[in-house]
């Protein structure tokens, strides 16, 4: 008759750690057991910033003419970016510093009658990006642009940067892993234990100076108004820490 019985998965579990060597009762088998190690740690998000004055600016500027044909609407678009790209240049910013970003040629349709929507007409868009590296100009540049655009122009907006954001980047980094540690070390305290090495460190998200709006200028002929002030680069990172008893 068979005497023997099976443990229960969990009675196994809880005794394979006590277990350093077990032999079969006739010598044929011997098993070596180690208890299972499992890494310890704590995970935490930190965030950091670092903030200047900007030095350059970039402004996105578009054309939008339109028409009852596409070649009289891309005539009109081209006339219309031709001046403006020319109005930008004359106010000192270089061929490299002038991009186009998107060109578009759309129908118009009317919707106010019955059945299907009637094409009316066509639209064609040119849309360029435009930096500025000396700001004293800047607000010179948009509104001559405007003015050489005429009822085409648009300006979709505009972004305050560093020509050289290394060094901001630089002191970005180093806050968010302070403030990655500072965030472990509460939870680490408040959990009885201490905090050891960096296990693992990764950058999740670095983001610039948000874009603005830009008004049209005053039907006085005031220039537009800009404010610079300070830009702002943050950066988050994701941090594993060692914990210790």
């Amino acid at each position: 008759m068979n005497t023997n019985r099976l443990l229960p998965v969990g009675a196994l579990l809880l005794l394979a750690p006590f277990l350093l060597a077990s032999a079969c009762s006739n010598g044929d088998t011997t098993v070596i057991t180690g208890e299972a190690s499992m890494e310890t740690g704590i995970t935490v998000s930190g965030t950091g910033e670092a903030s200047a004055a900007p030095d350059m600016a970039t402004i996105d500027l578009g054309i939008e003419a339109f028409a009852a044909t596409v070649a009289e609407a891309r005539d009109r678009a081209a006339r219309a970016a031709s001046s403006l790209i020319a109005s930008v240049k004359a106010n000192g910013v270089a061929d490299r510093d002038i991009q186009t970003r998107q060109v578009g040629v759309n129908p118009v349709y009317d919707y106010s009658r019955p059945g299907q929507p009637v094409i009316t007409g066509y639209a064609v868009s040119n849309i360029l990006t435009v930096r500025v590296r000396d700001l004293d100009r800047l607000s010179r540049v948009i509104d001559d642009a405007i003015a050489a655009g005429g009822e085409a122009v648009r300006v979709n907006g505009l972004q305050f940067g560093f020509g050289d954001r290394e060094a901001l980047l630089e002191t970005a980094r180093k806050n968010a892993i302070a403030d990655a540690r500072k965030r472990a070390e509460t939870y680490a305290a408040a959990a009885g234990v201490r905090l050891g090495d960096v296990l693992a460190i990764s950058e999740t998200a670095v983001s610039g100076p948000v874009p603005l709006a830009v008004p049209r200028a005053a039907a006085t002929g005031d220039s537009t108004p800009i404010e610079p002030g300070e830009s702002t680069i943050t950066v988050s990172v994701t941090v594993r820490f060692a914990l210790e008893r």
